[in-house]
C-alpha cells in the first residue's frame, strides 16, 4: 500500500538526517573515534529505529500487514546487538583507564537502569491492573507479586534492561577481584553463554506479553556483542590501526557481507528459527542454534562496518544527544503507546498513529528520565547536550 510505503520513506529520511546532521570527518591522526559520547550519540539514532521496528512488531502482533514498514521488522537485532556492544566496550574502557571506577558502581551504572526500570515497570502493572479490572479478570496473587518485583515482565520490551543490569552487577563482582582485563573478559563472555543457554532452552511464553526471565528469542541472539566489545576495548589499538590502514578494503568488505548477511536472515526468518519448540519435531533446538549462529555473524559485520565508518565520520548533533540520553526510557516505554495508541492506527491509519506514538513516547520517556535524575539526585541534564 501507498501509505505505507510513503511511511518507510519518511522514516528512512528521518533516520539519515537525525544521523548525519552536523557529522564531520575526522582528523587523520585521530587514534580513538569509539568513545561513551560517540556511541551515545549513534544509540541515540538507534533508538528512533527500534521505536519503528517496535511498532511494526506491534502492528504484527495484533495481525495488521505493516507493508514495506515491515523492513524494520528484521533489523531490531543489529540496533540491540550496538547497545550491548558499546556497554561493554564503555565499561571495560573505564575500567582500565581509572583504578576508581569500581568504586559507586552501583550508583552510577546499575542505579541508573534499575530506577527506570521499576518507574516502567510500575507504570505497566498499574495499566494491566486497571485494564483486568475494567474487562472483570484479574492476576492470581502470584503475579501481581512477581511483577510488583520484576520477575514477571508485564511487558516483554523490558527485558533489554533487566539483562543488561544482570550484567552490570556481574561485571562490578568480576572486576572488582580480577588485575588483568582478559581474565575478566574471559569470565564474562562465560557468563553471556549461561545466559544465553537459558535463553535459549526456555523457549517462549504462553502469551504474547506478560513472561518471566529468559523467555523469547531476543534474551539470547544479541547479549554475546556485550563481552564482544570488551574484547575490542582491550585491542582497541591495535585494531583501530587495522581499521585506519586498511579503511576501503574494510568497508567494502564489511558492506558486502552485511547485504549477504541481510539476505540469508530474512530466509531464515522465513523458515522460523524463532519459535520451534512449537513444531514438537526433534531438531528445534538445532534450527535455533542456527538462526544464533548466523545472526551472531550478521551484528559482527554490521559492528564492523559502523566502527569501519565511525573510523573517518564523526557524528553529534543536539537531535541525537538528546535521543541518546533517553534511550533505554525509549526502548523501555514505547510499546506502551504502541498499545494505547492503537486506535489511532485503527482509526486513521499509519500516518497518524506513527508521529503519535513516537512523540507520546518522548514526552513519557523524558518525564522518566528527569524523575530517575532527581531520585539520583543528579540535574535533569535532558538539554544539555552531555553525555553522562
Amino acid at each position: 500500500m501507498v501509505e505505507y510505503t510513503t511511511a518507510l520513506y519518511i522514516c528512512l529520511a528521518v533516520l539519515i538526517a537525525i544521523l548525519f546532521i552536523g557529522s564531520s570527518g575526522r582528523h587523520a591522526d585521530e587514534t580513538a573515534f569509539f568513545d561513551r559520547v560517540s556511541s551515545k550519540e549513534v544509540q541515540g539514532a538507534l533508538a528512533v529505529f527500534i521505536m519503528f521496528h517496535q511498532i511494526v512488531v506491534g502492528m504484527d502482533a495484533n495481525g495488521d500487514y505493516a507493508g514495506d514498514m515491515r523492513f524494520f521488522f528484521y533489523y531490531g537485532i543489529l540496533a540491540v546487538a550496538f547497545f550491548f556492544f558499546s556497554s561493554g566496550f564503555g565499561l571495560l574502557k573505564r575500567w582500565m583507564t581509572d583504578k576508581n571506577y569500581i568504586k559507586g558502581f552501583m550508583k552510577r551504572r546499575i542505579f541508573t537502569v534499575l530506577v527506570p526500570f521499576f518507574i516502567c515497570n510500575y507504570i505497566y502493572l498499574t495499566d494491566a491492573l486497571v485494564n483486568n479490572i475494567i474487562v472483570s479478570r484479574h492476576f492470581g496473587f502470584g503475579e501481581v507479586i512477581c511483577s510488583f518485583f520484576g520477575f514477571f515482565l508485564i511487558n516483554n520490551e523490558m527485558w533489554f534492561a533487566v539483562e543488561i543490569m544482570i550484567l552490570y552487577v556481574v561485571f562490578r563482582i568480576v572486576f572488582s577481584r580480577v588485575k588483568k582485563p582478559l581474565a575478566g573478559i574471559l569470565i564474562m563472555a562465560g557468563v553471556v553463554l549461561v545466559m544465553m543457554a537459558i535463553g535459549l532452552f526456555s523457549g517462549h511464553a504462553n502469551t504474547g506479553v506478560m513472561s518471566y526471565w529468559f523467555k523469547g528469542e531476543w534474551w539470547y541472539n544479541t547479549i554475546l556483542m556485550f563481552p564482544v566489545g570488551m574484547l575490542y576495548a582491550y585491542n582497541e589499538e591495535r585494531i583501530n590501526k587495522v581499521l585506519k590502514k586498511g579503511f576501503v578494503s574494510i568497508l567494502i568488505a564489511s558492506s558486502v557481507l552485511t547485504v549477504i548477511m541481510d539476505y540469508i536472515h530474512r530466509n531464515l526468518i522465513g523458515r522460523s528459527i524463532y519459535w520451534t519448540e512449537t513444531y514438537k519435531h526433534s531438531n528445534h533446538i538445532m534450527d535455533k542454534l542456527l538462526g544464533l549462529g548466523q545472526e551472531t555473524l550478521f551484528e559482527l559485520v554490521f559492528l564492523l562496518l559502523v566502527i569501519t565508518i565511525m573510523s573517518r565520520v564523526k557524528f553529534g548533533n543536539p537531535v541525537i544527544k538528546f535521543f541518546g540520553k533517553i534511550s533505554l526510557e525509549v526502548i523501555m516505554l514505547n510499546y506502551l503507546m504502541i498499545d494505547k495508541l492503537y486506535f489511532l492506527f485503527e482509526k486513521y491509519g499509519i500516518g497518524v498513529y506513527l508521529p503519535a506514538v513516537i512523540l507520546g513516547t518522548l514526552v513519557c520517556a523524558s518525564l522518566v528520565y528527569i524523575i530517575k535524575n532527581i531520585v539520583l539526585e543528579r540535574k535533569s541534564g535532558l538539554f544539555d547536550g552531555k553525555v553522562n
